[in-house]
C-alpha cells in the first residue's frame, strides 16, 4: 500500500515540475513575442569615442500601444558634419514658399540617400519580425520619430524666452538639420523630422509628401495610404496629413491650432 501511495505522490510531484516548466515556457515565449526588448532598450545615447560618435539607443510605442519597439544604432560625428556642411551650401528657388521650402527638402533627402540605408534596414527587419502590414509599417517609422523628443533648431541664437523651456540648438542655416544630423543629435523640430520621414518612407517605396504652411509657421508630413481624415488631394490621390511632433499624433489628425487645409501647400512629392 505504501508503494502506491509512493508512486501517486512521485506521479503528482512530476506533473507539479512539467506544470511549472510549461508556464515559465509560456511566460518566456509572450515576452519574446510581446516585446521583452521594451524591458532592457531605453531612449538615450552614449559617446563611444573622443570622436564623440554615438551609440543610440531608441524605444517606442505604436499609437495605439499595440506594439512596442526597440531599435539600436551608431552614428559617426564625421558624417554628421559633413552633412551639415552641404546643408549649408544647398542652392534654394525664391520662386514661392512653398518652392523654397522644397527646394531645400529635396536637396537634404538625396543627399541623405546614402547615409540612412543603415536605419531603412532596421526598421525593415523590425516590421518583418513583427509581421506589420504596409500601413503598420508606415506607422512603426513615424512614431519613431515622434517619440524623440522636441527640439527647436534656430537660425538664430536660441533665446530663453523663445524656446518654451524646450531645448534648442541654434545657429543653423535653414532652421533645420539634415536626415543624418538629425539621427546624429537628437536635435529636431517639424520640418527636420519631416525630412527624416519623408527620406525613409521614400526608400521603402512609400508615397510621401511634405506640406508646409506660411500662416502656421509649421511643416508636416502627408502619406498616400488608405486613411480617413484631414487631407490634400495631388493628382488624384488623397495624401493624409501627419503630424510628427509629438506622440500621439495618427494620421489624418490636423493640430486644432492648425486645421485650415486651405493654408497648407505641397512643398515635396515625388522626389520633388
Amino acid at each position: 500500500m505504501w508503494i502506491f501511495s509512493l508512486m501517486k505522490a512521485l506521479l503528482q510531484f512530476i506533473f507539479y515540475v512539467i506544470l511549472v516548466f510549461i508556464l515559465i515556457s509560456s511566460v518566456i515565449d509572450l515576452l519574446n513575442e510581446e516585446g521583452v526588448e521594451a524591458a532592457v532598450c531605453s531612449d538615450n545615447y552614449v559617446v563611444i569615442n573622443t570622436s564623440n560618435d554615438r551609440l543610440h539607443q531608441r524605444d517606442w510605442d505604436m499609437v495605439d500601444y499595440s506594439h512596442s519597439f526597440c531599435a539600436t544604432y551608431e552614428s559617426i560625428e564625421r558624417v554628421s558634419l559633413s552633412a551639415g556642411k552641404k546643408r549649408n551650401e544647398i542652392v534654394f528657388d525664391l520662386n514661392t514658399y512653398e518652392n523654397l521650402w522644397g527646394s531645400i527638402y529635396a536637396e537634404l533627402v538625396r543627399e541623405s540617400q546614402s547615409h540612412i540605408d543603415f536605419l531603412v534596414d532596421s526598421l525593415a527587419g523590425i516590421s518583418q519580425q513583427k509581421e506589420l502590414s504596409r500601413s503598420e509599417f508606415a506607422e512603426m517609422i513615424v512614431s519613431f520619430v515622434q517619440d524623440i523628443p522636441y527640439s527647436y533648431v534656430r537660425v538664430q541664437d536660441c533665446s530663453e524666452a523663445n524656446n518654451k523651456g524646450k531645448p534648442c540648438i541654434g545657429n543653423i542655416a535653414f532652421g533645420l538639420l539634415s536626415p543624418y544630423e538629425f539621427l546624429h543629435s537628437l536635435y529636431g523640430d517639424c520640418d527636420t523630422r519631416s525630412v527624416l520621414i519623408y527620406a525613409l518612407l521614400e526608400k521603402l517605396g512609400y508615397d510621401p509628401m511634405i506640406v508646409v504652411s506660411n500662416e502656421y509657421a509649421h511643416a508636416m508630413l502627408a502619406l498616400n495610404i488608405p486613411a480617413s481624415g484631414d487631407h490634400l488631394k495631388h493628382q488624384g490621390k488623397k495624401y493624409y496629413f501627419w503630424e510628427t511632433t509629438g506622440k500621439g499624433w495618427p494620421i489624418g489628425m490636423l493640430p486644432p491650432n492648425s486645421n485650415n487645409v486651405k493654408y497648407w501647400k505641397i512643398a515635396l512629392v515625388n522626389g520633388r
